[in-house]
């Protein structure tokens, strides 16, 4: 299916990007779709389809949600996550980890629910004082933003993953006292037992509504310039094919196509699609 466009911005709203997001089940083995993504204003969960290429203006919200597959309620969570940035971003609030949590533990949510858990990746544009484009990044788990910055040969990981692997790499740092070096980070492969999540959401999971405390989110601003490119994904992206496998984006490629032939190497991997996968893809003017 194809998504139809946002609707449409007055012709005074200056566009500073294009965007564009596809989402797939995959072949999970659960035969569920466990992501979620918030585009712009409006947030969505289907089994696979890619958005009409729509112009962005400032300021803006997009972001990705992965429910966690040891629980097969945790579309639920993906869903509530993302319907949470959506009702901050209504009510003009800047979403982050601790305001999300928060609206995750006031819904009423079924029993049969508790514990389900998902993660984020969010970026988040506005313009500064200065008249600089400023993209604020927000994750917890393991779903990621990547950059491309214009006439750059590779897409730049941006965000650390919340899992048992860091954390080792992290603690083997400090016993040498030492600061690990962010490459160190996100070894590339198929998930094992190293890559369980160490942060994420999780719907309450007592009777009194109130789970444990929000979880451990990393953020950081940078500065976006025209023609630099955003990537945010859930792990059934890059997991299965490494940025360094990823096609570059020149002010001539079609956005669509360029997410359609990622969703084909994602299927025509080693893992063949064993997870569900969303991807959001923005271009700076």
């Amino acid at each position: 299916m194809t998504f139809p466009p946002n609707s449409s911005m007055p012709n005074t709203v200056k566009v500073v990007a294009q965007a564009c997001a596809i989402t797939f089940q995959g072949n999970a083995s659960n035969q569920l779709q466990q992501d979620a993504f918030f585009f712009l204003d409006h947030w969505y969960q289907e089994d696979s389809g890619v958005m009409s290429i729509t112009s962005v203006a400032l300021p803006f919200c997009l972001a990705v949600s992965d429910g966690v597959a040891s629980s097969n309620y945790s579309q639920h969570c993906s869903k509530a996550v993302v319907k949470a940035v959506k009702s901050l971003w209504d009510d003009k609030e800047k979403p982050t980890s601790d305001k999300i949590h928060h609206l995750l533990n006031q819904a009423n949510h079924s029993v049969k629910r508790h514990g389900a858990a998902a993660t984020i990746a969010m970026v988040v544009g506005e313009l500064s004082s200065d008249g600089i484009i400023k993209a604020t990044i927000t994750h917890v788990g393991d779903s990621r933003v990547y950059l491309l910055s214009k006439g750059a040969a590779l897409w730049q990981c941006l965000t650390r993953d919340h899992n048992l692997l860091n954390e080792l790499i992290d603690e083997q740092a400090r016993a040498k006292g030492q600061q690990a070096d962010f490459a160190d980070y996100n070894r590339e492969g198929m998930a094992g037992s190293l890559y369980s999540i160490t942060e994420c959401f999780a719907i309450s999971a007592d009777e009194s509504g109130l789970s444990s405390e929000a979880p451990e989110s990393t953020v950081r601003t940078i500065e976006m310039k025209s023609g630099d490119c955003l990537v945010i994904c859930t792990d059934g992206i890059h997991d299965l094919v490494p940025s360094d496998e990823w096609q570059l984006v020149s002010e001539e490629t079609h956005l669509q196509d360029w997410l359609i032939a990622l969703k084909d190497q994602v299927y025509d991997s080693e893992g063949n699609a064993y997870d569900n996968g969303t991807a959001i893809l923005v271009r700076f003017d």
